[in-house]
């Protein structure tokens, strides 16, 4: 049975099919997964998501909204081009991180290449997967790149899945992830109470060499038949990802106790008899923002109060420096591995209704044709009125369910004058042109035990919408301030896609029956249109997808060119300083802008902010991809306990060893080998895009909806292998 790993590898990049095998109620939690959301959806946010409460969630690998093209390789990083491989010569040296595949070879994937550099099996001895590497490339036989190992830069596995092995005296631990292809031997004393058999994450304390073995020490041992759990600690050791925090930052954050200081309240703008209230996720613990709105004589007056995590947490601190070492908060279905103590997190920071908080505020007139007319920044102390859910705000606002509209009592009216607000602003969204993406997301349905019993698909709705665009304007006013005033800031930019990457996107929209002329100056009216003319048709999500995996990944650098995907000329990100640290870089630039009192702002050099810029923005792809990790071993586990079943599929890609196809219910991606097409012989044509049966003339092409049997699965590895059902 072959396999091959999610997500899609990129058109064109062939990868070896790999063989599988495979294995064999009480309370349930609803568990949102993903990152990108209403918070800042289309402003490639890491967004909030405890478990169930995400703020927009990406399925399958792709981003929900901001175009950042999350899931797929830029040659944009901090606003810096890396030449292509067309400019690199035989014997040039070059670097990259390996792909490694248990057939003993690997490749190399470089930035800016356009094509993985091959590395034979004798260059990958000592070499594992994930390890980022420095080799010489050449041309080999085939014209294709070849590279012989000059050094190990870093290494990219410290931790790992694996199964105790015991023979006798001795011990050893095999990774899960056979591309690992590793075997570490344990000492007596480093296993910890473990046996044979035993699932465990183990630690590698000495690497391979060419005449060493590695070694390893027994960590944590886990129980199998909890997916969940296994999932979350195999993303932990697999990406290395902080989960305890040092003493002297546990010490620093309790001790500023659980109550506001009285003393700092009195000085600042007090905000806590305006009905200012806080609407997330059901299951939301950490509250970054609360909002009001009322009639003004210029428009509409917005409010946007965002927790103060600046005056907590100083630079030098012991918090900071463990905040800034994680860059962001890492959010999975069950457990949450946040950037700053639990103390602030979710206690003296989060924004919990009527209780004291202290706060930063973005006080700002809207016109009511939604453009920002004025924007004034200050600290305050507020009281939040209401934590407020997205779905009991949207019954109210938006549907007008009656008993949601008496749950919110006297809250009513000033939220209506906030529902005008969203208007005016989603107008103004829709004249510039931004991308709108509305993709479900995936909402795993875990019982007690742990494992997945249902994955639902979940829409966004308009609260949903309305709290992304309040988020959106404090953001554009916050580093349109800092720009005008010449202050160095972290922006959060999104540049133009490539003419390399459009061009593949036009080719495949032809192939799936849509004629996109995309002028060579694009803007985002126009890629927002490819999707508007699919209209509600299942292949729309699909081709959304498609639109995001051509643009390059949105970063935070210093400087300004504006995003893309937002059609906006400025943009920061100043809205979720618990959980995302240039949010903190933001805020404290902002207070030494305005002179706050207190000596919590900060004027950064440019090169610091660089350095930030460039570690935050590798710390959240980090965080994307061990969420995509989770995600994608959860979405296994669920097929697993499914083989032999038949389930509806979209064709996603086409490539020389049969298709990738879409799950559309759970949205996960598997491959249909071409030695499981067994109803005919099949012969590509459509320049690569098509699959055609030369007996039936069956067409298997990009788009095309099939009928697909799941028959093997592998979660650790990210394997789902597909047959075609029989048609009836």
């Amino acid at each position: 049975m072959k396999l091959v790993r999610l997500p899609i590898p990129p058109p064109g990049q062939a990868r070896k099919a790999a063989k599988c095998t495979h294995g064999s109620g009480g309370c349930q939690l609803k568990a949102r997964r993903g990152k990108f959301g209403p918070r800042d959806r289309g402003a490639g946010a890491a967004s909030k998501s405890r478990g169930g409460r995400s703020r927009g969630a990406t399925s399958g690998g792709g981003g929900r909204a901001e175009a950042t093209g999350h899931g797929a390789r830029s040659s944009v990083r901090a606003g810096r081009s890396v030449p292509p491989d067309s400019n690199v010569r035989p014997g040039s040296l070059v670097e990259g991180t390996v792909s490694a595949n248990r057939a003993g070879y690997g490749f190399l994937r470089v930035e800016g290449f356009k094509e993985s550099v091959f590395l034979p099996p004798p260059e990958m001895r000592g070499v594992m997967h994930g390890d980022r590497l420095r080799v010489k490339v050449s041309r080999d036989a085939t014209d294709r790149w070849s590279g012989a190992v000059q050094q190990v830069l870093e290494r990219g596995v410290s931790a790992f899945l694996g199964t105790v092995e015991v023979q006798g005296r001795s011990a050893w631990v095999n990774a899960a992830d056979r591309r690992l292809q590793l075997r570490c031997a344990v000492a007596p004393q480093d296993l910890h109470g473990a046996r044979s058999g035993d699932w465990v994450i183990a630690r590698i304390t000495r690497h391979a060499g060419s005449a060493s073995g590695a070694h390893a020490v027994i960590g944590k041992r886990l129980d199998p038949d909890r997916p969940v759990e296994l999932a979350t600690e195999s993303a932990i050791a697999r990406f290395d990802l902080p989960h305890e925090f040092p003493a002297a930052a546990l010490r620093e954050a309790q001790a500023h106790g659980d109550q506001v200081d009285t003393r700092e309240a009195n000085e600042r703008v007090d905000l806590r008899e305006l009905p200012l209230v806080t609407i997330d996720g059901d299951d939301a613990r950490d509250f970054d923002d609360a909002v009001y709105a009322e009639p003004h004589a210029g428009g509409l007056r917005l409010i946007v109060a965002i927790a103060d995590v600046s005056h907590y947490v100083r630079p030098g601190s012991a918090v900071d420096a463990e905040a800034q070492m994680r860059g962001t908060s890492v959010y999975f279905p069950t457990r949450v591995l946040p950037m700053l103590p639990t103390a602030l997190s979710d206690h003296l920071c989060s924004l919990a209704p009527r209780v004291d908080r202290l706060c930063f505020a973005a006080d700002m007139v809207v016109s009511r044709g939604g453009a920002l007319k004025n924007a004034r920044f200050y600290p305050a102390v507020m009281r939040s009125a209401a934590r407020l859910t997205y779905t009991l705000a949207n019954d109210a606002l938006f549907v007008g369910r009656p008993a949601a509209r008496t749950q919110l009592g006297p809250l009513l009216e000033p939220l209506m004058v906030l529902v005008d607000v969203y208007r005016a602003l989603y107008k103004a969204r829709g004249h510039r042109g931004a991308l709108d993406f509305d993709a479900a997301e995936a909402e795993f349905v875990i019982d007690a035990g742990e494992r997945v019993r249902a994955i639902e698909l979940r829409a966004r709705n308009d609260a949903h919408r309305l709290i992304e665009e309040c988020m959106i304007l404090a953001n554009v006013a916050v580093a349109e301030a800092l720009e005008k005033a010449h202050v160095p800031t972290l922006y959060r930019v999104h540049g133009q896609p490539e003419d390399e990457k459009l061009e593949r996107l036009t080719a495949t929209l032809k192939a799936l029956g849509i004629d996109a002329r995309i002028p060579k100056t694009v803007t985002t009216r126009d890629l927002q249109a490819i999707a508007q003319r699919v209209g509600n048709a299942p292949e729309r999500a699909f081709v959304e997808s498609l639109v995001i995996r051509s643009m390059p990944q949105a970063v935070y650098q210093p400087a300004n060119i504006g995003h893309f995907g937002l059609a906006l000329t400025h943009y920061a990100h100043f809205t979720s300083p618990i959980r995302r640290y240039p949010d903190l870089v933001v805020h404290r630039t902002l207070k030494a802008l305005i002179g706050a009192q207190g000596g919590s702002g900060v004027r950064y050099a440019t090169a610091e902010l660089s350095a930030l810029g460039e570690s935050t923005s590798r710390l959240e792809k980090r965080a994307d991809e061990a969420d995509r990790y989770v995600s994608g071993f959860l979405k296994c586990t669920y097929l697993k306990e499914r083989i032999g079943q038949t389930f509806q599929g979209l064709i996603t890609t086409v490539v020389e060893f049969g298709c990738f196809v879409q799950i559309l219910d759970v949205a996960v991606d598997g491959l249909l080998h071409i030695d499981n097409l067994r109803d005919d012989q099949y012969v590509m044509e459509d320049d690569g895009h098509a699959w055609r049966g030369r007996r039936t003339g069956r067409r298997l092409r990009t788009g095309a909806h099939v009928r697909v049997l799941v028959t093997a699965v592998n979660p650790i590895e990210g394997l789902v292998d597909l047959a075609l059902a029989e048609e009836a």
